[in-house]
């Protein structure tokens, strides 16, 4: 599926090609209380972005008189959930969280998208500061299918590679250059103090992908052949998976195969792992354990020491309209207020990376990350994400999904000795082709 971002006048262009009242309505005045006493219907994925919408959404009932009904679910539930209603065409659901780079092209095939190009065209619909080209290019691009615009961004994020200093320092191991040092820091700690845990990532297969793509690409591999074509049997791809798999089988916890975020956070938070690679996104719920704030360091993954390449994961959450929705302007006036620069502003100090560039720049998070060492530094490589990061870590298909679980599925089978790297790559790379 193709996708391209489109410029304030291309947006325009299209709105006005796609309806016939546009003449009338941009003859009118912007209103943030135009949908006056109605109620929207939103559901979110928990993330800190929506536990921060919950404290903040009295501030959105003020400016519009629209009550925001909120319902926040784990991910698996949250997906359930999202996809009963939407498959049901129901009218009750009016916004909800999408992660567009994953499941994007899946859902706008699918039609459960409402096209948010002619509302933002409108003058009347839109507010006059909204700016939405103030948002990263490639966030943008990943909620645009043709001329369609599918959802804004809530948020930028991607994984990074958190270290307890403290730990490193007491032990007399340098930081970490290159992709291949953390194998000789592992070594170390596990040699030099047993009791102290290394390393936890990633192990289920769904997940896996999101942390793993640095170590192929840092190692010069990639997903892809040049011609498209799976690549997972690539030489300097095959390394990648290797090292992701020998530091959890070999440095990993007990169980480390069916853990995700929520249980490598745990672990880093309580000090009992000494090295991850997990989001930026779990920063905030990080540094709130004791100590965590002063004894550890974040930056992107170091790139690898042939390749030279530092290549990070970088996407963004976003959120959508229901193209079922019987409220999509009222909805549209939460999107908006939920994305503008001044509601981005206020989510910085609860962990959230603002996709908005104005307010990366801006005052107010300088000030923040300025608070603390360890906030500058998160601060500095939510930067070069922004600089340097992809949004795809799987081979070319619309079946995201399915790719991903494949691909997390090589590192299973690694770990638990049942393939070779090499020939779980290739067992993968035909399965892959099939999706394609």
């Amino acid at each position: 599926m193709k996708r391209r971002s489109f410029n304030g006048s291309a947006l325009a262009a299209a709105a006005l090609a796609a309806t016939g009242r546009r003449a009338f309505a941009q003859g009118q005045a912007f209103n943030w209380r135009a949908h006056d006493g109605q109620t929207v219907n939103l559901m979110f994925n928990n993330h800190p972005w929506s536990q921060a919408m919950r404290e903040l959404a009295g501030d959105f009932t003020a400016l519009t008189g629209i009550r925001a009904r909120m319902e926040i679910f784990n991910e698996e539930q949250f997906r359930a959930r999202l996809t009963t209603l939407m498959q049901g065409r129901s009218s009750d659901l009016d916004a909800y969280m999408t992660l567009t780079s994953r499941e994007g092209a899946i859902f706008h095939r699918a039609g459960w998208y409402a096209d948010l190009a002619p509302m933002l065209a409108d003058r009347a619909l839109t507010a006059p500061d909204y700016n939405y080209e103030d948002f990263g290019a490639s966030i943008r691009e990943a909620s645009t299918f043709g001329r369609q615009v599918v959802a804004v961004p809530i948020n930028q994020e991607g994984p990074l590679f958190y270290w307890r200093k403290d730990v490193f320092e007491r032990l007399g191991i340098a930081e970490p250059r290159t992709l291949e040092d953390l194998l000789t820091a592992a070594e170390t700690i596990k040699a030099r103090e047993p009791s102290q845990g290394v390393w936890a990532a990633r192990g289920i297969r769904s997940v896996v992908p999101y942390a793993l793509a640095g170590f192929v690409f840092n190692m010069g591999g990639s997903f892809a052949l040049p011609d498209g074509k799976p690549g997972l049997a690539q030489p300097n791809t095959v390394r990648g998976l290797e090292l992701y798999a020998k530091l959890l089988r070999d440095y990993g916890p007990p169980g480390a195969l069916n853990h995700t975020f929520t249980q490598v956070t745990e672990l880093l938070g309580q000090g009992r792992i000494a090295m991850t690679h997990e989001s930026s996104n779990e920063f905030a719920n990080i540094t709130r354990f004791p100590n965590r704030a002063q004894d550890l360091g974040v930056k992107v993954l170091p790139p690898g020491r042939e390749s030279g390449i530092s290549k990070p994961v970088a996407i963004g959450w976003t959120i959508a309209i229901s193209a079922h929705s019987r409220r999509q302007q009222a909805a549209w006036l939460f999107l908006q207020w939920a994305t503008s620069r001044d509601v981005q502003g206020k989510l910085v100090r609860a962990g959230v990376a603002p996709p908005r560039a104005s307010v990366f720049e801006g005052p107010e998070f300088n000030a923040w990350a300025s608070e603390m060492p360890i906030r500058r530094a998160w601060a500095n490589a939510l930067i070069e994400l922004g600089r340097t990061g992809t949004g795809v870590y799987q081979t070319p298909t619309d079946r995201i999904p399915e790719a991903r679980d494949l691909i997390g599925g090589v590192i299973q089978q690694i770990v638990q000795g049942r393939a070779t790297p090499l020939d779980a790559a290739r067992a993968a790379d035909t399965e892959l082709a099939k999706l394609q």
